[in-house]
Parts: C-alpha cells; sequence; structure tokens
C-alpha cells in the first residue's frame, strides 16, 4: 500500500479537536486523527494561525505545526494530500494556494466554498493540475448509507414520492449536508419551492422551510433550533417501503410493505424493522479511506468537487428565491 504524506489546513474541531479525547480507535471524527490512523497516509504537519491549535498537534501526534502555508514550505515540508478544515469564507484562498502546488489530492471541508463562482473555479482548478479534489461531506462514504443507496437503487423501496427532513444550524452549514446526502440518495435536485422564510443562523445562514425535489420525490426539509440541540435525519417514503434516517445517521430503519393476510387486498408496513449497520463514529476514517483508494485504485470519489458544485448550486437557488421574496415583501410594504 503507498503512503501519502498529508497535511491539516485548520486546526480546529474538524481539523483536529472533536476526538482528542479518545484512546482507541472508536471514534474517528477529525481530519488529524483520521490520517493519522490510516495505513495510507504519514500525518506530516498541520497548519493554523492559532498557537494553541499548533501547539495541541503538536502535543497529541508529535509533528510539526505553522501558522501558515509558506511557513511549512520553507521547513521543506512538501505534503502529496492537504486538508483545508479552515473556516469556509476561507476556503477559496486557501484552495489557490494548495493546488498550485499540484498536490496528489485535497480534501475540502464542506460547503465546497461561499458561493458558486468560487465553487466553479476550485473544480476548474483541481481538473487543471489533475489534482483530486474531494469534498467532505462525509456521510456519502459511511457504510451505512452506500448499503442504503443500493437498495433504493435496486428497487427496495419501489418508487420514491415523498419524504421529509429536519436540519438545525443553517442551510449552509448542516442544511447542505441533507440536501447533498438526498441527492446521492434520490437523484439530482430540481425545483424548489420555499415554505417558510425562517431566520438567519447566526445572523448570516438563512434558515428555510423548503420543498425540494429529488428524481422522482418532493421532499419538506425544515429548519430546527441549533441552539436547542442539533438536528438532521429524514424519513422517505416509496411504493414499497420507508426509511429513517435517524440521529444524523447512526441509526438507519427500513420497513418493507407487505400484505396484511387477514385483510386481503390490503397492504401495510411490516412491523419488522431492518436496521442497517452503520459506522457514523468513524466517518473521517471512511472518507479518508475513500480518497486512498481513489488515489491508488482510481476508485470513484462519492463526494467530489463536482458533486458538491451541484449541491453548492442548490443552495444558492434557495438563497436567490429567498432574496426574491424578501425583495418582494420591501416593495409591497
Amino acid at each position: 500500500m503507498r503512503r501519502f504524506d498529508a497535511v491539516v489546513a485548520g486546526l480546529g474541531n474538524v481539523g483536529l479537536r472533536y476526538d482528542l479525547s479518545v484512546t482507541d480507535g472508536e471514534r474517528v471524527t477529525s481530519h488529524a486523527r483520521a490520517f493519522a490512523m490510516h495505513p495510507g497516509y504519514r500525518l506530516v504537519a498541520g497548519i493554523d494561525p492559532a498557537e494553541e491549535g499548533c501547539a495541541l498537534l503538536e502535543q497529541h501526534y508529535k509533528v510539526p505545526a505553522f501558522p501558515d502555508v509558506a511557513a511549512m514550505l520553507s521547513a521543506g515540508i512538501r505534503p502529496e494530500v492537504w486538508s483545508i478544515a479552515v473556516p469556509t469564507p476561507l476556503h477559496f484562498q486557501f484552495f489557490e494556494d494548495i493546488v498550485a502546488l499540484r498536490p496528489a489530492a485535497i480534501l475540502c471541508e464542506k460547503p465546497l466554498a461561499e458561493n458558486v463562482t468560487e465553487g466553479e473555479r476550485m473544480v476548474a482548478a483541481a481538473a487543471k493540475c489533475n489534482c483530486a479534489l474531494a469534498v467532505n461531506y462525509m456521510r456519502r462514504f459511511e457504510p451505512g448509507v452506500l448499503a442504503l443507496r443500493r437498495l433504493i437503487a435496486e428497487g427496495a423501496l419501489g418508487e420514491i414520492y415523498k419524504g421529509s427532513a429536519w436540519y438545525s444550524k443553517g442551510l449552509l452549514n448542516n442544511g447542505s449536508h441533507v440536501i447533498d446526502l438526498l441527492s446521492f440518495l434520490l437523484g439530482e435536485a430540481g425545483s424548489i419551492q420555499v415554505l417558510d422564510v425562517g431566520r438567519r443562523w447566526e445572523g448570516r445562514d438563512p434558515e428555510p422551510d423548503i420543498c425540494l425535489s429529488f428524481g422522482t420525490a418532493r421532499v419538506g426539509l425544515l429548519a430546527a433550533r441549533e441552539e436547542c440541540f442539533s438536528h438532521i435525519g429524514f424519513e422517505i417514503v416509496g411504493a414499497g417501503g420507508t426509511v429513517r434516517y435517524i440521529d444524523g445517521g447512526h441509526r438507519i430503519e427500513l420497513r418493507r410493505a407487505r400484505e396484511e393476510p387477514a385483510l386481503p387486498g390490503y397492504r401495510i408496513l411490516a412491523p419488522e424493522v431492518e436496521v442497517l449497520p452503520t459506522d457514523l463514529k468513524r466517518y473521517q476514517w471512511h472518507t479518508v479511506d475513500a480518497l486512498h483508494r481513489h488515489l491508488e485504485n482510481g476508485d470513484p470519489l462519492h463526494s467530489s468537487g463536482a458533486s458538491a458544485l451541484e449541491t453548492l448550486r442548490t443552495i444558492d437557488h434557495v438563497r436567490n428565491e429567498l432574496a426574491k421574496l424578501q425583495e418582494s415583501g420591501r416593495h409591497h410594504d
């Protein structure tokens, strides 16, 4: 197995801190731990302007950390795989600095960028430099989701026609996870209807209630209040049964439709619940493992720059619809 030198740019929660207290392989939810644990990588450095994050990385992983890209390059470190785990408004800036170095791969946190224009430039630049661009919509790599996708493709639920979903913490933040996942499972997002404009998370990220089409299904996507509790999940309904995606994906339940023996011609949901095995506690390991298989064997990337750009376009479409509604409301007043 080929090993790739990897660096994490951005030593906050998802880059480093989510699993610092873990002492075994039970939970892998940060980029740093995933690269450090996977046999196909060597974690060689970290980058963060904050001294605290650099100190934590050096303490836990015994590798150097630097305040910026230039300082790391001056130390003679040129990794093949880069992780961008900085805040979303900085994705594009970091990407431009990194892709110019022509790395083998970049793993970018979601969403890909702040807007579609930046996202398009990132995808084009990665293709020009022959750099694999993966985006950390990590549920696309999780075994339970992959099993569910296979079942849907095989027709286990029949034609899927409706669904309901919840998200919290804003449309661009957690809402994009749900939109991206439903696109992966059901098909590309299509028509959009705003049901309620809602509020804005931290004054900037909208939290509307919307109705979206995915393939043959219409799904109502409702905003919950992150400050009360984080909430990501959905239920989809098909001609042959239902699926519930619960607790952010830690549990996936499938119920199939069947004939009711006591009532000929009457169909019900079977009382038996099929639980699909999941491994969301190690989602970041599955992501970097998929990236490694792509680099070594050419396996497809389920969450790429191109797929994440489509999710960003859907979000941009929703934001445009919100702006139209707000503008018409102002004119009406």
